[in-house]
């Protein structure tokens, strides 16, 4: 299991790249994971360090083909399958998977490739990236894509079969994340159990709208006295979230967490909150739909999620009665925040939730259904 990802960095990555490696062990296989950061210790994985980080990028990208090729080597006689977390850079260690005889299956949750997607890209790494995708595909005898969108660019663009690809959306622990007393996740959270919450958690990356769920806030402090929005993470525009908390003036009713690296801390955030929230920037993510790893904890947390519309987002929400997509706008952002502050009306769209992560994002369910992809 090759994925270029820093295990030490606590977002949607790790958690994707963890569980994946959990439930295949839980499956039963012998799972040999190959990645960066430190070892994650988990039963029946054994942990192959590559070297590099996101900054070095010719040597991350060289040590982490190079442990591949040595680890795929090495199992040869015993291992049969080799799963891979999409890169480009990763098509040297596909490579040789098939070449020594492994079943490859490939997980895409992006296609940042082509002038579409990247307008400032070079031509010549636009072509390096958009050949080693299709190459991606052909090596490949199973693709999960995370959402229809990414596989119909898959398809269309990257003339990768159709029959190859299933869409998995991400998961959740579902015995991780449940739902919890509220007044009890507050408490423990350190929380006045005199205000109601409004939570979102996540990285703070350019593709999240921040300037809609703040603004949008800000109407709802305005309304609602009691409520309080907690932002459960950091990142590259977490200075730039700081600039619209103040130019609002609801520093008073904002709490930014920074980074949480506990994720029974997130676990009580999401149970002390009456609503969460989900936000992503169309010109973003538009074209390739969102399976965000928050949204499938949100509802095995039994919480209702106030979205924007965004394919992928609209149909796991709206259509499962987990919640409401509203559009990018800071006042129907706040009007579905308002209205689900009544814990009562919440509440039970979160239990609608909570049935859906049972039936569609738990990651042990999420494993089998990529076992298939593998073939024979």
């Amino acid at each position: 299991m090759l994925c270029d990802v820093d295990l030490d960095t606590p977002d949607a990555t790790r958690t994707h790249t963890v569980e994946v490696a959990r439930n295949f062990a839980l499956e039963s296989f012998l799972v040999d994971l190959i990645a960066r950061g430190l070892d994650p210790v988990i039963a029946g994985v054994r942990y192959h360090q590559a070297g590099g980080s996101e900054a070095q990028r010719l040597r991350r990208i060289a040590g982490i083909n190079l442990r591949s090729l040595l680890v795929l080597w090495r199992c040869r006689q015993s291992a049969s399958r080799f799963y891979v977390r999409h890169h480009w850079s990763n098509v040297p260690a596909m490579l040789a998977g098939r070449l020594l005889g492994y079943r490859v299956v490939t997980q895409v949750d992006d296609v940042q490739y082509g002038r579409s997607y990247e307008p400032d890209i070079g031509f010549l790494s636009d072509h390096v990236k958009r050949l080693a995708a299709r190459l991606m595909g052909r090596l490949a005898h199973g693709v999960v894509a995370v959402t229809p969108q990414i596989k119909g660019l898959l398809v269309d663009q990257f003339k990768v079969p159709a029959e190859r690809v299933a869409v998995l959306p991400n998961g959740v622990d579902i015995g991780f994340f449940h739902p919890l007393s509220r007044a009890e996740a507050i408490a423990r959270a350190g929380l006045d159990p005199s205000y109601r919450y409004v939570v979102f958690t996540g990285r703070f990356q350019p593709w999240v709208d921040f300037d809609t769920l703040l603004e949008a806030f800000a109407i709802v402090a305005c309304e609602q006295a009691d409520a309080r929005l907690i932002l459960v993470g950091d990142g590259p525009e977490r200075e730039q979230v700081e600039q619209i908390v103040r130019r609002l003036g609801i520093g008073d009713s904002v709490v930014i967490t920074g980074l949480v690296r506990d994720r029974a801390v997130v676990r009580d955030f999401l149970g002390a909150a009456t609503v969460t929230l989900s936000a992503n920037r169309s010109e973003y993510r538009a074209s390739i739909g969102v399976s965000p790893v928050k949204l499938a904890e949100y509802l095995a947390s039994g919480r209702a999620v106030v979205a924007t519309d965004l394919p992928g987002l609209r149909e796991a929400i709206e259509e499962t009665g987990a919640g409401v997509v509203v559009s990018a706008n800071p006042r129907a952002v706040a009007e579905a925040i308002i209205d689900l502050l009544d814990p009562a009306r919440a509440d039970e769209l979160g239990t609608s939730g909570r049935r859906v992560a049972e039936e569609h994002y738990a990651w042990c369910s999420i494993v089998r259904r990529t076992l298939p992809l593998f073939g024979a």
